[in-house]
């Protein structure tokens, strides 16, 4: 399996470089027979530098909520030399759509990328939400339940919005995004980091307002107390949890990839370790108002997922 170097700069992203699938395929599954004698093999992760999903240390994951995944997934994958690399989200993707030979632990799941990547569940997140500057929020268009209205929002060409090119937002927030008129005021901005900066951006007055989540906030505001400023709201139509998962490209080395980390992750002892990696960062009150799809989460998470999830 290819070598991969971490890769903040075009100079360094340059020393990629492609590797067969077919050969990647048969290496991993080499790495599933038992007592196969074979040279060790390397297991890439791309990883983002988003906090708290994301705590790097050391070029290495630290305690954020796919970090622990991941720790959990390499503590049992033993006979692999596990690498890092940070990227922003518009690189990811780009790396996992050529089918390079790594894997993303922080994926939000939806049906446009899982035509590019299989995916194994690790966790169900509350949905982002509007984060607006507290005197932007009058004039933020409000339903009759005081939940933000994104199409309407967007329309407003006073109210300048930022979010991360190619993250997702959940199907809701996307579609509307996608749908935006020409006149919009809404930045999509390739960034190192998956939002904190926009967060302080939005509170030096520099925009009104981005989509997050609310724990993300929270571990900003802990340790920038500027963002106090910022205020959050319910997006209408994206109340639902989104599901979020380790994604490997969808080719024979990214089946037999995930095959493997879905088999580490589908026990009783993994479902306990991603519950408790979510629920050390999330509010209080989101914890509270998904309790019962978190426990049906938490279920099913506890058993491999069925086969014909990777065919």
């Amino acid at each position: 399996m290819p070598a991969h170097t971490a890769a903040h700069t075009t100079r360094r992203h340059a020393a990629w470089r492609t590797v067969s699938a077919a050969a990647c395929a048969l290496a991993i599954a080499a790495g599933l027979a038992p007592g196969a004698a074979q040279a060790k093999d390397v297991m890439t992760w791309v990883m983002p530098d988003f906090p708290p999903a994301a705590i790097p240390v050391n070029g290495k994951p630290g305690n954020g909520v796919a970090d622990q995944a991941v720790n959990f997934i390499t503590a049992r994958w033993p006979d692999a030399e596990h690498r890092y690399i940070y990227a922003n989200a518009r690189r990811t993707w780009e790396i996992l759509e050529r089918g390079e030979a790594v894997c993303f632990p922080a994926a939000l799941r939806t049906p446009e990328r899982e035509r590019i990547a299989y995916f194994s569940n690790t966790n169900l997140l509350p949905p982002p939400v509007l984060i607006v500057r507290g005197a932007s929020l009058p004039s933020v268009p409000l339903n009759s339940a005081g939940e933000a209205d994104l199409a309407a929002l967007l329309e407003r060409a006073k109210l300048h919005g930022i979010v991360v090119d190619k993250r997702s937002y959940g199907a809701a927030a996307d579609g509307a995004i996608a749908r935006r008129p020409r006149h919009s005021s809404l930045q999509i901005i390739p960034v190192s980091s998956y939002g904190g900066n926009i967060l302080r951006m939005i509170a030096a007055k520099r925009a009104d307002y981005t989509l997050d989540y609310d724990f993300a906030l929270a571990y900003e505001m802990s340790r920038a107390p500027e963002l106090a400023t910022l205020k959050t709201v319910a997006v209408a139509g994206g109340s639902a949890p989104v599901t979020v998962g380790v994604a490997c490209p969808r080719t024979p080395w990214g089946r037999a990839a995930i095959r493997r980390i879905d088999r580490l992750l589908g026990t009783r002892e993994g479902a306990a370790a991603l519950m408790q990696a979510q629920t050390r960062w999330q509010t209080e009150a989101s914890r509270q108002r998904h309790a019962a799809a978190l426990a049906e989460f938490t279920r099913q998470r506890g058993k491999p997922s069925p086969a014909s999830d990777y065919e």
